[in-house]
């Protein structure tokens, strides 16, 4: 199992304005392959179930980056610190024709999570 602390910086807001609001974390060298991963996320002693995209952005042509989808989550968390657990790989980082097709393939990826927190 993997697992990091990061710092939760201010991203461009793309995530939620599709419907996903992320946590974008101040940290871009994980020892860790780029993909899209089941994580749980410890914040102030309380535990969240998510997805990560750790890689680039391919579908806007961005550099690497690390964000977190938290599952019934949506507050203002700049400036502190989330700690990662990263429990499995769900799949590789592709690039979509827009965000749209991400916003599907993100759902897609959601039910990953029910399955899992189901088990």
């Amino acid at each position: 199992m993997f697992s990091f602390s990061a710092k939760v910086m201010p991203g461009l807001g793309r995530g939620r304005r599709i419907g996903f609001p992320t946590v974008n974390l101040a940290i871009a060298n994980l020892s860790l392959s780029h993909g899209v991963y089941l994580i749980k996320a410890k914040l102030q002693k309380k535990i969240y179930q998510g997805l990560m995209h750790y890689g680039p952005k391919k579908t806007f042509n961005e550099a690497v980056s690390c964000e977190v989808y938290l599952k019934n989550f949506n507050k203002n968390i700049y400036g502190r610190t989330l700690a990662v657990e990263v429990n499995r790989k769900i799949r590789e980082v592709r690039k979509f024709n827009n965000a749209a097709a991400l916003k599907k393939q993100i759902e897609k990826d959601l039910l990953e999570l029910e399955n899992k927190t189901r088990k």
